[in-house]
């Protein structure tokens, strides 16, 4: 367990880099979620060093191409047997961005009890028969 005066610090994934705590900043999510690729699979994944009220990463992605809404949303929570995950989709960036200043700055997680429990999706699926 973390020590209660242990600094909190983040770790941004991208699709392409990793970011460690001092060089992050607000202006830097900004630039990202305003300039993800229609082209290409953006997502930018912030990780705490110690679980904010329970959830170990928050992050967002370009669109799905299952989906109209321009931003997926997620956010997870280590549990005992796995991750807990809850996604939304929104095309309002700058929802996006309060949500991420919140958890960066504030060390506050979103209301996800509305978002869809998406968990199941991560674990592995047994064959029906063996083969």
């Amino acid at each position: 367990m973390s020590s209660p005066y242990e600094k909190l610090t983040f770790k941004l994934e991208t699709n392409g880099s990793s970011y460690e705590d001092e060089d992050l900043s607000m202006e830097g999510f900004v630039y990202y979620v305003n300039h993800f690729s229609p082209d290409d699979w953006d997502f930018m994944t912030l990780c705490p060093s110690v679980p904010i009220k329970g959830s170990s990463f928050i992050q967002v992605g370009s669109p799905e191409a299952i989906t109209d809404y321009k931003m997926t949303l997620e956010i997870g929570f280590q549990k005992s047997k796995g991750v807990e995950l809850y996604r939304y989709y929104t095309d309002d960036k700058e929802e996006v961005l309060k949500i991420f200043e919140d958890y960066y700055l504030r060390q506050e997680i979103p209301n996800y009890k509305k978002w869809k429990n998406v968990s199941k999706e991560l674990k592995p699926r047994r064959p029906r028969r063996f083969l």
